[in-house]
């Protein structure tokens, strides 16, 4: 092990972040994997940032296809965390409802989905940075984002936020750039 390493990764586990799953169409059906290493990138267009590992399945299939969906899983997604990241690729959409959006496959039941198109693609160490211009987003407002932090899986407390306080009907809101 690599003391440098162990540390740098105990000092990021105390920085939450979303749990996501990056998909892609692929020739023989969907790919997908976890990945935390997602950012908003510029509203002027809007745009996101996403790491993967550059010798993933997923990594070489956005680059081939030059799209991909980002998917925030709810904290009724926490088993998806698991599948998309140790599954054989061939497995991790088996059983797992989904559509699609704009050509890119859009997990039912996130907490919200942007489908970008790849703008540019770079190589930086063992992971490929994507550069992605939004081409739709969205996001359902009665559904709880899950976070990992810690090593472990949460969700954000509700401060301030009185129960049924929300007035609206369960929706899906979102915007196609």
């Amino acid at each position: 092990m690599n003391p440098e390493a162990d540390a740098f990764r105990a000092t990021m586990a105390h920085m939450p972040t979303c749990v996501t799953v990056v998909t892609a169409s692929a020739r023989h059906g969907p790919v997908g994997c976890t990945a935390s290493a997602v950012l908003s990138l510029s509203l002027h267009p809007p745009g996101l940032l996403v790491s993967l590992s550059a010798s993933g399945r997923t990594a070489r299939e956005i680059r081939r296809v030059g799209a991909f969906a980002v998917n925030v899983l709810s904290w009724e997604q926490r088993d998806l965390t698991r599948r998309f990241a140790e599954e054989p690729p061939c497995r991790r959409f088996v059983g797992v409802p989904w559509a699609v959006q704009d050509g890119q496959p859009v997990l039912t039941g996130a907490a919200a989905r942007v489908v970008c198109a790849v703008d540019s693609c770079y190589d930086v160490w063992d992971h490929t940075l994507l550069v992605g211009r939004v081409v739709h987003s969205a996001h359902d407002p009665d559904r709880t984002p899950l976070l990992h932090h810690r090593r472990t899986h949460d969700r954000p407390a509700a401060q301030g936020v009185p129960p049924g306080a929300r007035s609206h009907p369960s929706r899906l809101t979102g915007r196609s750039a």
